[in-house]
């Protein structure tokens, strides 16, 4: 597995939009533009399990046209899910977390990678209507006494992604033992050979980890370090209201017919380490 921010794009998104509502001209433009970004690579980064971690091969999806490298997750089923709801086709590719946002717009049109939305986040980005609460944990050996933010305060090297909100909780924590790489599994196989103290990053990510570590890692709550809950959206362009409605509009069908219950139980319920 590699951490794995996915990036999605979205082809067609804009033009089917613009054609539901009758705009012949803004209509033809945005058609090129959208077969134009058919072909366009979307950027990854696979290593947040089960949101979207490098698979076997045998999960497929009838929407998404180019994944080489087997990403799968609810993340990837969640985008394959609307872009058959709302008539577009879906490529992903791999790509540094990080470098996600910068990508919106220009390599990328949405970003869909278990991303919480925040306030600083919102200024250069929209984010479609919440879909996960999450909260974040602390990954730590089997034998590790820390239990408490002064435990944390006190340890030598605290792992994290660089870029995602755990990364600001450990820098507000503790600064100068914050280590920050481009994967979690990356800072969970630092973790697991002694070179951290603990890993920061989202409960349920952190309890795949720990399944596939099993023996050697256990979670610690996030209540016991009064972290806050957080909510994950997806991420696209500025101001692009008619990405946004389309998106927003395929998440609350899938919410009210059930399909995104059965995601879950399939994708995060239902999820065991390959």
């Amino acid at each position: 597995m590699k951490k794995r921010a996915v990036s999605v794009i979205l082809a067609g998104l804009m033009a089917a939009s613009l054609a539901a509502c009758g705009s012949s001209s803004s209509s033809g433009a945005s058609t090129t533009a959208a077969t134009e970004a058919a072909t366009t690579a979307a950027g990854l980064n696979a290593t947040f399990p089960p949101f979207e971690y490098v698979g076997d091969g045998t999960d497929t999806f009838d929407d998404i046209t180019s994944n080489e490298g087997n990403v799968t997750g609810f993340d990837v089923a969640m985008m394959n899910e609307i872009g058959k709801r709302i008539g577009v086709t879906v490529e992903i590719e791999d790509m540094d977390f990080d470098g996600i946002i910068p990508a919106l717009g220009s390599k990328i049109d949405v970003a869909a990678t278990g991303m919480t939305i925040t306030d600083e986040r919102k200024e250069s980005v929209n984010f479609s209507d919440p879909y996960y609460d999450a909260t974040q944990s602390v990954l730590v050996s089997e034998d590790s006494t820390i239990a408490t933010e002064d435990d944390l305060k006190n340890a030598s090297a605290i792992g994290v992604q660089a870029g995602t909100t755990g990364e600001t909780v450990a820098r507000g924590i503790n600064d100068a033992a914050t280590v920050s790489v481009k994967s979690f599994n990356q800072a969970v196989a630092d973790l697991v050979n002694g070179k951290n103290d603990a890993v920061i990053l989202d409960q349920v990510p952190a309890e795949a980890f720990a399944t596939s570590y099993s023996g050697q890692l256990k979670v610690l709550d996030g209540s016991q370090f009064n972290f806050d809950t957080e909510q994950y959206g997806i991420a696209m362009p500025k101001d692009d209201e008619v990405m946004l409605n389309a998106i927003n509009g395929a998440l609350a069908a899938m919410k009210a017919d059930g399909t995104y219950d059965t995601l879950v139980e399939q994708y995060i319920s239902s999820y065991s380490a390959e």
